[in-house]
């Protein structure tokens, strides 16, 4: 076992034997008792992986008897089977320390947060028990190794001669942290060994290219360039044992199954339907968007393509004339080369349309970097995402990445994405993933106190639906409503149309691939022909849905309740409905299922947070 394992399992069960004590010598108010779990189970999980403890802004730990100092910044995440081990006993013992506080006495607020950590608490040990991914997925090591090493190069938590000694100690430790991966893996399947090696070569990239441009000039200069010499070996020694040995030792098929799936949907869902009832809607809805997307293409269709019929049945038929239509939107799109510009006017043209209508009072975010995606996440984000500031450090930068088009990939396959990402559909992937969506939303997430609170909303228990399907509620919803068109209002419906269909379709095909063992071939046929996507972007949808599952049916899920919960809203409000302090007053809430934050709303139960100074106008919520 490595000395740092000793070194965090003292520490931490140190602190949770101090926090055990208190709570059963203390005649504190249930509130009380509870805070103070709550605190010390969001530091002590964001602990468990020093890679996401640098992107919380969680820097250094200290053991509370010995005094003893951990510098989290400089480490990589502890996967070793005692470290494991260690984790699936303190969630437990959290388990047995939640049942021992009155729910019931409990404020309003509180209780929303009991029910979430109690129900963090079971997932983590669902995921070490039953999904056991540091087990079965090669890609994960890749994952945490790079986020590690870009935290450290993106992140100013810290002068940057620090900042370069921590990223050297993580790649010096980049060996080891490997050599652990060898022995955890037991099994693999071959999209998981094709992603993991594709995000192994982004580690390396990020090693010798930023990486060492980032340390020159510093005194770690020399010792990183060493480091990365030996790091970059064992990355290529991995990518070895991830093709040629770990396919000996098992196959671990990547559909999930019907009772993994229905596990996970019960710990990470909380939503108001369930998986059938989903399905049954996102078929319906796939039905009635085709219909109505005919019934606006065929006038431009006629336009465009006079005289020009087409045979078949009627399904072919709308295929051919909502396709051509589509086809002729998508040749309207950034150059290959200029996408990352594009985003960028997109994100300003958003935060003047916010401004103008005043939809919520943020309309911009302080410290937005619009960057390329770093080349280990491009395996998951194929065009776009977003990275909040750190919880425990919301003035630092959050990022809105846009991913290039790659380099050696022929004019054809280019052109085909950016079909897919026209003018019109990049417009709404900015609304999605940046302004009023998720960059925004993390940035109302960072206003909630107290910091135990805001933390553990955003962190160890935030709820998917919620943070996805406002994502969605303001990409097809609050911005369409807006009046936010690309400069063609027609145009763009359709497109927000197609948008819906992507939706719709990944519900269909995440249930479908993983409990009803579809063929792939059928669910990119499915995406293509009743989605009009492109095959690449088929392809890259059907990958994400083989790396993990139940995640793509938390659009739908969460769009769904968003946009019934704001109508509920109008309709119980009336004339006194004011939008901004609606979407203020919800997004203040942090990220709990949205119906609990449905409950809390009616409840009249005012937001635990700092208010915006502008809050549309008036000085507090309606509460």
């Amino acid at each position: 076992m490595h000395q740092r394992t000793f070194r965090q399992i003292a520490l931490l069960l140190a602190l949770s034997i101090s926090a055990q004590a208190q709570d059963r010598g203390s005649a504190r108010a249930p509130d009380s008792a509870f805070a103070s779990l709550a605190r010390e189970v969001v530091f002590t999980s964001v602990a468990f992986s020093p890679a996401a403890a640098t992107q919380t802004g969680l820097h250094a730990w200290t053991e509370p008897r010995s005094g003893r100092h951990v510098l989290l910044d400089s480490l990589l995440d502890d996967l070793s089977p005692a470290a494991i081990r260690f984790q699936r006993q303190y969630y437990r013992r959290v388990r047995r320390r939640l049942a021992a506080i009155p729910r019931a006495r409990l404020d309003a607020q509180t209780r929303a947060d009991y029910d979430a950590l109690r129900d963090a608490a079971d997932f983590a040990l669902f995921s070490l028990d039953e999904e056991r991914l540091v087990n079965r997925r090669p890609q994960l090591y890749a994952e945490l190794a790079g986020s590690a090493l870009f935290a450290n190069m993106s992140l100013e938590y810290a002068p940057k001669v620090d900042r370069a000694a921590h990223l050297t100690a993580r790649v010096e430790q980049l060996p080891a942290f490997l050599t652990t991966a060898r022995g955890n893996l037991t099994a693999t399947n071959s999209i998981y060994t094709k992603v993991a090696a594709e995000e192994t070569d982004g580690v390396a990239n990020l090693i010798t290219g930023p990486g060492t441009e980032f340390v020159k000039g510093t005194p770690s200069s020399t010792r990183y360039l060493g480091a990365a010499a030996r790091a970059v070996a064992a990355l290529r020694a991995y990518q070895v044992f991830i093709r040629d040995t770990l396919p000996r030792r098992g196959t671990y098929d990547w559909r999930a199954g019907p009772t993994l799936y229905a596990g996970k949907w019960r710990y990470f869902m909380h939503v108001s339907r369930s998986p059938a009832e989903l399905l049954a809607l996102a078929r319906d809805s796939v039905r009635t968007a085709r219909r109505q997307m005919l019934a606006i293409a065929s006038p431009l269709h006629e336009q465009w393509f006079p005289g020009h019929r087409h045979d078949g049945d009627a399904d072919a038929q709308l295929n051919a004339i909502v396709g051509e239509v589509l086809t002729r939107i998508g040749a309207e799109h950034a150059h290959r080369d200029s996408l990352l510009e594009a985003m960028s006017d997109n994100i300003h043209r958003l935060e003047r349309r916010v401004r103008e209508r005043r939809v919520l009072s943020l309309d911009s975010v302080p410290g937005l970097q619009i960057i390329p995606t770093p080349e280990f996440q491009r395996g998951i984000y194929g065009v776009a995402g977003a990275a909040f500031a750190p919880a425990l450090e919301p003035s630092l930068a959050s990022f809105f990445w846009v991913t290039p088009i790659p380099p050696d990939w022929s004019a054809e396959r280019a052109e085909a994405k950016l079909r897919e990402y026209n003018t019109y559909k990049a417009l709404d992937l900015s609304i999605h993933e940046g302004v009023p969506g998720h960059v925004v939303q993390g940035d109302y997430a960072n206003r909630i106190t107290p910091e135990w609170r805001r933390l553990l909303r955003a962190i160890v228990a935030g709820n998917t639906p919620y943070v996805e399907g406002w994502a969605v509620y303001a990409e097809h919803v609050m911005m369409y409503d807006a009046g936010v068109d690309g400069g063609d209002a027609t145009k763009m419906r359709l497109t927000d149309l197609k948008g819906m269909l992507r939706i719709y379709t990944n519900a269909i095909v995440d249930i479908g691939l993983h409990t009803e063992g579809w063929p792939t071939d059928s669910a990119v046929a499915m995406m293509m022909r009743d989605a009009f996507q492109e095959r690449p972007e088929a392809e890259a949808k059907l990958q994400r849905a083989q790396l993990d599952y139940v995640q793509l049916v938390s659009y739908l899920a969460g769009v769904t309740d968003w946009t019934s919960f704001r109508r509920e809203a109008q309709r119980r409000e009336g004339s006194a409905f004011n939008l901004c302090r609606f979407h203020d007053t919800v997004l203040l809430y942090g990220a709990l299922p949205i119906p609990v934050v449905r409950r809390l709303y009616f409840d009249r139960v005012p937001p635990s947070a700092s208010i915006p100074a502008a809050w549309c106008g008036s000085a507090a919520p309606p509460m």
